[in-house]
């Protein structure tokens, strides 16, 4: 008949001691192969050159310039206070001029004052007229009159201008018919070109208007008269 705890104890230890020793060998043998499996440490080879001791040249004792006497700070002056700037005052705008509703009126221009009109004491009387006649002189005649009869002494001048300067220092003087005769000679001959004969009184003053006359070949002799206004 079986029973356990009695027959059975011997084969027991006798497996669990054999399996003990399978643990333990195989737990050695783990031990070596991890031991196996880390890296053998190289060794470096040390050169001549890195056992060769290297030269550090010693720093040469250099002369430290003694400090300079630093110059005291001096005192800043303080700011005077600043005026503060005085705004101007606002300039006033030139009231606008309004647009005048009616346009000024225009200016007229000065009114010329008129040359007041001298009134000589002689005329002259009729029509002027010039003929052909000799190259020797040129001639300008006429009568004069006063209250319908011939004027006596009266003075006529001559000159190469209206009121230039006369051709002969003593006027013709009208005879008791009251004819006259101015001559005109230039360069002993007959002159030719534009002339003027007047009536002037004992000063030689005019009182009478301007006659022209344009000598030439065809107008030798001219002709006018004067009578008294």
């Amino acid at each position: 008949m079986f029973r356990p705890g009695v027959t059975n104890y011997p084969i027991f230890l006798f497996v669990f001691i054999l399996s003990v020793s399978a643990l333990l060998l195989l737990a050695c043998r783990t031990v070596d192969l991890i031991a196996n499996a880390q890296a053998t440490p190289t060794r470096a080879r040390v050169t001549r050159a890195a056992q060769r001791a290297t030269f550090t040249p010693l720093p040469t004792d250099t002369e430290t310039p003694l400090p300079t006497d630093t110059p005291e700070p001096t005192e800043t002056e303080q700011p005077t206070d600043t005026p503060e700037p005085t705004q101007p005052p606002p300039t006033r705008r030139p009231p606008t001029a309004r647009p005048p509703t009616h346009p000024p009126p225009t200016e007229s221009p000065p009114t010329p004052i008129p040359t007041p009109t001298v009134i000589l004491p002689w005329l002259i009387n009729g029509s002027v007229s010039c003929t052909g006649g000799s190259d020797n002189a040129s001639t300008v005649s006429g009568t004069i009159t006063a209250n319908n009869g011939p004027a006596v002494g009266q003075r006529v001048q001559g000159s190469s201008g209206p009121g230039g300067e006369p051709i002969s220092e003593v006027p013709a003087m009208s005879n008791k018919d009251g004819v006259y005769k101015v001559t005109f000679i230039c360069s002993g001959h007959a002159c030719n070109g534009d002339f003027w004969v007047w009536m002037v009184d004992a000063e030689g003053h005019q009182v009478s208007p301007f006659q022209k006359f344009s000598f030439n070949s065809s107008c030798r002799k001219g002709t006018v008269n004067f009578k008294k206004r």
